[in-house]
């Protein structure tokens, strides 16, 4: 565009509309074309579990056909990771559409500010282009965003221990469900600081103490686990808004969607990488071979990790998070009998590999490395002193 067109409204309007057009016709090939790779991929899991059948059929002869389709169900192999997670983000980018298309549909008024709030409702063909415009890269945004809401979501977390909602003290009838729920969230505050603050208790050993500090609230054998144990409904509001803040980035309407609608969002992020972590352990992927990219995305998807961190740590605690979220659980639950809340499970080490990211010295917001500094001081002292 030359110097004098950059100045003339006509042109710009026409420069626009002219990109907009391409855009979209290029974005609708796109989801083309990838609805097509995507039948392709289905296809090669359909043939990997024909070939699975008829092998069960001659060793497992007693075995029905509803448990030989329940079994057939949960097999994802006769693929690469790659093909894997492509087949996810095209599931993803088709319920983005079938939303677009309810909204443009049942409310067409409030479509275009979906559009300006939640930018990440566009099927991925059809997301913004990045902004080159500003000071730091993709990375440092995402780990300045991230602490912010980790450190937001202390303080509301303590806050709601601390003191009752104006329209809690109303409910005359609610007082001692509502004390239960403040001491509740109270030990839960103090069980995060006491594990933060615990010499050593990083990576994978950290997220070990998180997950053995909620034993009781992981594992059960006799009853089960309710649908609202499952869908995360025990989980205090502010870890739930740091969470889904964390995930989806920060929006204005995060604070004032309803709570349910944001246990949705998080559980429904939970199930998509728990599905991953299964083919990751069941196929048996060699994480030393997941590109830089995959990994970095893998990684990102768990809140793991942040700026500055080397393939090698990434790998390290990727693999520590499969461990700890699939391998230890599957040993346990074989020999117990006991079921396992994934769900609770990983929005714990979510929520503690979100932490583990702020308090890192590499940590992109200078406010998050200023409150940390004098533990992490403390921290590196008192691990000197158990070496000598």
């Amino acid at each position: 565009m030359t110097k004098d067109s950059q100045g003339n409204p006509v042109i710009q309007l026409f420069e626009y509309v002219k990109d907009s057009a391409i855009r979209l016709t290029t974005g609708v090939k796109d989801m083309w074309s990838n609805h097509g790779r995507c039948k392709e991929i289905r296809a090669k899991q359909q043939d990997y579990r024909q070939m699975l059948k008829k092998q069960w059929e001659l060793q497992e002869k007693n075995l029905s056909a509803k448990e030989m389709k329940a079994r057939l169900a949960a097999v994802n192999g006769g693929i690469t990771y790659d093909e894997f997670i492509f087949l996810a983000n095209g599931k993803e980018d088709r319920t983005r559409l079938m939303n677009l298309m309810f909204l443009m549909w049942g409310a067409p008024k409030v479509f275009p500010y979906a559009l300006m709030f939640y930018p990440n409702i566009l099927p991925s063909p059809f997301a913004p282009l990045p902004d080159a415009s500003g000071s730091e890269t993709k990375l440092e945004k995402i780990s300045r965003e991230r602490a912010h809401e980790v450190i937001k979501a202390l303080v509301d977390l303590e806050e709601k221990a601390r003191s009752i909602p104006y329209l809690d003290k109303l409910n005359i009838f609610g007082k001692k469900a509502q004390e239960r729920k403040m001491i509740a969230t109270d030990n839960l505050g103090r069980s995060i600081g006491m594990i933060m603050t615990t010499p050593g208790a990083t990576g994978g050993v950290g997220a070990a103490m998180v997950l053995d500090k909620m034993s009781n609230l992981l594992y059960k054998k006799d009853e089960g686990f309710t649908r609202g144990e499952k869908r995360l409904v025990g989980v205090p509001t502010p870890i739930i808004l740091g969470l889904m803040s964390s995930i989806q980035g920060p929006g204005i309407l995060n604070g004032i969607m309803p709570n349910f609608m944001r246990r949705g969002n998080v559980v429904a992020h939970t199930q998509k990488i728990s599905e991953a972590d299964n083919f990751l352990v069941s196929e048996n992927v060699d994480l030393e071979s997941l590109s830089t990219s995959r990994l970095l995305e893998a990684c990102n998807d768990r809140l793991i990790g942040g700026v500055g961190r080397s393939v090698e740590e990434l790998r390290k605690d990727l693999s520590d998070w499969l461990d700890q979220a699939v391998v230890q659980p599957a040993t346990r639950t074989a020999d117990t009998g006991e079921e396992f809340n994934g769900n609770l499970a990983r929005a714990a080490l979510m929520g503690y590999y979100s932490l583990e990211a702020v308090r890192d010295a590499r940590c992109t917001s200078y406010l998050a490395r200023s409150l940390f500094q004098g533990q992490s001081t403390t921290i590196e002292a008192s691990d000197d002193s158990v070496k000598r």
